[in-house]
């Protein structure tokens, strides 16, 4: 199930409505909001999200309430910057900031679900804290989405555990772990569920980038735009790649174009994790709206037994609404 954002932010998507938070709000505020629903399709329509999963702009995490988009779709810094900091993430680091859609995706559960505030366990995770947790035996995958800023283990104050998990799954948009506790782990790598007896996280085999996969920046782009890009979940580097990435249709048929990184060679070879979480290319001018994939072929596989041949991204879409 995918939440269209077409009509604007959460409270037009079925992502609200504000009182979900009601007690971290004043009146005015809320018939601000209020005003600002029935009056802007009016005035003028609220411009489309990054993001096909959006709550309303302010997440209430460790007691703090802090709003990180405005109601015209501007990300906030200061608020961002917040954010971060409480998952123990470096902002001044752009390749290591805390993932725009993992904060969306964690906003639009609250709103959706009514909760009052996430306490956080788990947010942030170096490689080097993630391999000294699975060596004590913790509950750490390989490679877990917590080294790539997109995953969190918490509490939504107010909810079960269990409740969350069945929402997430519903969404089929995420990775959501129960351990029939208090706590979950919610992340924004593919659509997977698991508890504490399925999570395989004790397993020692090399993984060799079997998980490996690629997710654009955004959902939702401008037929000509830039994109960044990010591999995830790889666990060996060097990594080849071919640059010539082809533009799959959803219904996996391709379209004859390609989006190209920048490379001096046929096969780029991506040397460690810094470059993974910057790859960049333009997407074509002419592209019909719609839902696509990238295919990534790897080359130069590097004796890595289980990794891949080749991948199919993150879905995206094209729309020339496009913020």
């Amino acid at each position: 199930m995918i939440i269209d954002g077409s009509l604007g932010w959460a409270h037009l998507t079925g992502f609200g409505p504000f009182l979900s938070k009601a007690t971290f709000m004043t009146r005015k505020i809320l018939l601000a909001a209020l005003f600002y629903l029935l009056l802007g399709p009016i005035a003028q329509a609220a411009p489309a999200p990054r993001y096909w999963i959006t709550g309303d702009g302010v997440l209430v995490l460790a007691g703090q309430t802090i709003r990180y988009r405005s109601v015209e779709g501007e990300y906030d810094e200061a608020g961002l910057r917040r954010i971060n900091a409480l998952f123990r993430a470096d902002f001044g680091d752009p390749q290591e900031r805390m993932s725009l859609r993992f904060i969306e995706v964690l906003d639009a559960v609250q709103d959706r679900l009514q909760g009052g505030s996430y306490s956080l366990k788990s947010g942030y995770r170096s490689p080097r804290l993630n391999n000294s947790l699975r060596s004590k035996g913790k509950l750490a995958a390989q490679s877990s989405m917590h080294m790539e800023a997109a995953a969190g283990d918490l509490i939504l104050g107010g909810v079960d555990s269990s409740q969350v998990f069945d929402f997430v799954k519903s969404l089929d948009c995420c990775g959501i772990g129960y351990y029939h506790g208090r706590h979950f782990h919610l992340d924004t790598g593919p659509s997977r569920y698991w508890d504490e007896k399925t999570s395989k996280t004790e397993d020692k085999t090399p993984q060799e980038n079997e998980k490996i996969i690629l997710q654009p920046d955004y959902d939702v782009y401008r037929p000509g735009e830039a994109m960044e890009m990010k591999f995830m979940r790889a666990t060996n580097y060097p990594i080849g790649v071919d640059p010539k990435l082809e533009i799959i249709k959803k219904d996996g048929s391709p379209t004859g174009k390609f989006l190209t990184l920048e490379s001096p060679a046929s096969c780029l070879i991506v040397e460690g994790r810094k470059q993974a979480r910057s790859l960049k290319a333009r997407l074509p001018e002419k592209l019909d709206p719609g839902r696509y994939a990238l295919q990534i072929k790897f080359c130069n596989r590097y004796d890595y037994a289980k990794m891949p041949e080749s991948i199919l991204s993150r879905e995206f879409e094209i729309r020339k609404d496009a913020p």
